[in-house]
């Protein structure tokens, strides 16, 4: 999330940036420059290759995007296909991405992170290591207009009962120190597998698979006095009014290309392929 001005004239973006590098192998392209994929000969190399454009991309697409009057950035989780910290180890194929926002915060932008279905394993090294403010679940912020919860939003539908069971399971403090036990080359190994075919089953699901039932939780929200709701997860941007208060999805990063600004009293969605 981005935000601009003084204590009380801010502008917040608010950027999904699901950024999954091989997510880009399959795509073959990007909409800047075309990436060229040859055979998979070696399926490191490859994966090295997609990790370079990740990163040449951020920095042409979202870095420009950041003006010097914003003061924050949110990102709405899922910044990576899979994330889990070991005591002493980190992924390193990660590192590029998070030292352009070390950068950020180094600058004196206020990065905050949400975690999201694929980064929920997220330890103490974002914060400690790289200054960033970590939401695990949800968190509101104060604007002119009223409180505005932001959130990821996955198991905010009840229509999506298996996924909500597991993300119980999944979270459950006993089974991560029990998966913490596997050597780290099995353990990625292993999620990076069930993430693609997560992956897999979500883009199979139809366009509009629980756009109302998150429009129905924000106006539970709504009740519970909140201006607006902002959320990510369902890949489907949009700003939706309802009465005085808002629903707000901010789509994806590698589909939509779409973040979502935030004046301070209208929400507004970007495309990055317009620079805008």
């Amino acid at each position: 999330m981005l935000m601009e001005g003084r204590e009380h004239d801010e502008a917040i973006s608010i950027y999904p940036l699901q950024m999954r590098a091989r997510r880009l192998l399959r795509r073959h392209c990007l909409p800047t420059h075309p990436l060229t994929v040859t055979p998979r000969k070696d399926n490191s190399e490859v994966f090295q290759q997609s990790l370079r454009v990740y990163t040449q991309m951020f920095s042409r697409t979202v870095i420009p995007l950041l003006s010097p009057a914003i003061i924050v950035l949110v990102i709405l989780g899922d910044l990576f296909d899979f994330w889990f910290e070991y005591r002493y180890l980190i992924p390193k194929q990660h590192l590029p991405i998070l030292f352009r926002l070390r950068d950020l915060v180094a600058a004196g932008v206020k990065v905050t992170y949400v975690c999201g279905n694929h980064d929920f394993w997220i330890g103490d090294f974002m914060d400690v290591e790289l200054g960033f403010n970590m939401a695990r679940d949800d968190f509101s912020i104060d604007s002119p207009k009223g409180r505005v919860l932001v959130l990821h939003g996955d198991g905010v539908a009840s229509s999506d009962w298996k996924y909500r069971i597991l993300k119980r399971v999944l979270r459950n403090r006993i089974n991560v120190a029990l998966y913490r036990l596997l050597p780290p080359s099995l353990a990625y190994g292993l999620a990076l597998a069930v993430s693609r075919r997560s992956r897999g089953h979500t883009e199979r699901r139809p366009k509009d698979s629980f756009v109302e039932e998150y429009v129905d939780f924000a106006k539970r929200r709504f009740a519970e006095g909140y201006f607006a709701v902002v959320c990510g997860h369902i890949h489907s941007p949009e700003i939706r009014k309802v009465g005085d208060n808002y629903y707000v999805n901010s789509g994806d990063w590698l589909t939509h290309f779409s973040y979502v600004r935030f004046d301070g009293s209208q929400f507004a969605l970007g495309n990055m392929r317009d620079g805008k």
